[in-house]
């Protein structure tokens, strides 16, 4: 055989692998489902993946009585169908129930699901609570509610943030509310039970007093140690928001609330904190702000880096209109990898401004520079718009799933929202 053709041939063959490999690893988006008028619409928070592939995830609207749902999404049984929508509860707008679910979703090791609600409860203070949702003892039986809490308003909490509960093994429960408390600038609480049926509630600590952290806007983040870690958009030294730490009392030692970092003391720093904290191996926590980051005022990704007596803030990224703006929902941290995934919740340039999803892969060299991907552009009436809940993702394949809050294809006046998923992200 003559050697030129046998190198062209090869070279050929190459190119043709190279390009079928690019292709295999390219990352593809797509709707899994859109949601309508009929089914149930608005989902807010992020999605909870079991080991078959079913997605669990709540809707502030839609169900039988219009005021939100708890629902499960089940994979197709032959690869390319239809995700299957499975309505698990129907939120009941009377009565002395709670309705209007707003946070994602935490499951118990029993299957039960945890969550909080916004409105309801109490029926003076309407100021929402806590459910529980037990499964059912045999396959397509109902699923049960149960308000675990009522929250009353003034010293008490009132309004709990839109985010998930942290669940320990013992079954108690931890949260932030928005508002009420001594200073109405929210408070943390817990419940705690000694036979998964009756929860007492108790406010640990209320927020606000001074230059204190004021305003929760983001989850609780449970350690090891069983130390509490969260955000809060206002107070701190300049009033743009905080990171803070709140050890519980335990061994005869009062509880602790210190504040780990002040936003807004330039507008590098960002300001406006929002969403989940995330811890890497060595301690660090990362987070996203609303705001700050440049004049524009577009949101940073940010890590705190403990030493001895402080805390330091460094910007892994500062959001623009080119990339995406104004992150709301948080990181999801791919511990494989190293890799933060998350979403903003507009895109000033684009002519719909409908949110993006995006990665940041960490430096090769302990100091560098992260580099940012935007992986997805949404497109309101085609595929959602406006993702605010945490992106999910599955460690065995790699893919992310998220929700949007609005938009889609089927006709919905009010423009319901999806579940999507991005492969090869």
């Amino acid at each position: 055989m003559c050697p030129r053709i046998f190198t062209l041939r090869n070279t050929l063959l190459i190119m043709t692998l190279v390009a079928l490999s690019l292709l295999a690893n390219a990352q593809t988006e797509s709707t899994l489902y859109t949601f309508s008028e009929t089914t149930s619409f608005w989902p807010q928070g992020g999605l909870l993946e079991d080991s078959a592939g079913n997605l669990f995830g709540t809707t502030r609207g839609g169900g039988t009585y219009g005021v939100g749902t708890v629902m499960e999404l089940s994979p197709p049984a032959v690869s390319g169908g239809a995700w299957t929508l499975t309505t698990l509860y129907n939120f009941v707008p009377y009565g002395n129930g709670g309705y209007v679910p707003i946070s994602d979703l935490v499951k118990d090791q029993a299957g039960a699901f945890y969550g909080a609600f916004y409105s309801g409860g109490d029926p003076v203070c309407s100021c929402g609570g806590i459910y529980k949702l037990v499964p059912p003892a045999q396959t397509g039986g109902a699923w049960t509610e149960s308000m675990l809490y009522a929250f009353q308003g003034n010293a008490d909490g009132r309004l709990p943030v839109a985010a998930a509960l942290a669940l320990t093994k013992s079954g108690t429960l931890y949260g932030v509310t928005m508002r009420g408390g001594t200073w109405d600038s929210g408070v943390i609480y817990q419940l705690t039970t000694k036979n998964g049926k009756t929860y007492t509630e108790s406010v640990l600590y209320s927020f606000g007093d001074l230059s204190d952290a004021s305003t929760p806007s983001g989850p609780i983040l449970l350690n090891s140690l069983g130390n509490l870690y969260g955000v809060t958009s206002l107070g701190g030294a300049f009033n743009q928001g905080t990171v803070y730490k709140f050890v519980p009392a335990a061994n005869g030692q009062l509880a602790t609330e210190s504040l780990l970092f002040s936003f807004g003391g330039s507008t590098t720093t960002g300001s406006y904190p929002n969403g989940n904290l995330v811890f890497d191996a060595a301690g660090d926590l990362f987070g996203v702000t609303n705001g700050g980051g440049d004049a524009d005022g577009d949101g940073v990704v940010y890590m705190l880096t403990p030493t001895k007596t402080t805390w330091t803030e460094s910007i892994l990224y500062s959001f623009s209109t080119n990339f995406g703006t104004n992150p709301i929902s948080g990181l999801s941290w791919n511990h494989k990898t190293n890799q933060l995934y998350g979403t903003t919740s507009s895109k000033n340039q684009h002519p719909a401004g409908d949110g993006t999803v995006f990665k940041l892969s960490p430096p090769a060299v302990k100091g560098g520079t992260w580099t940012q991907k935007t992986l997805f552009e949404f497109t309101y009436r085609v595929n959602g718009g406006y993702p605010t809940g945490t992106v999910t993702l599955d460690s065995n394949t790699g893919i992310i799933y998220g929700t949007a809050q609005n938009g889609g294809v089927t006709g919905c006046d009010l423009f319901c929202g999806t579940i999507w998923q991005i492969a090869n992200p």
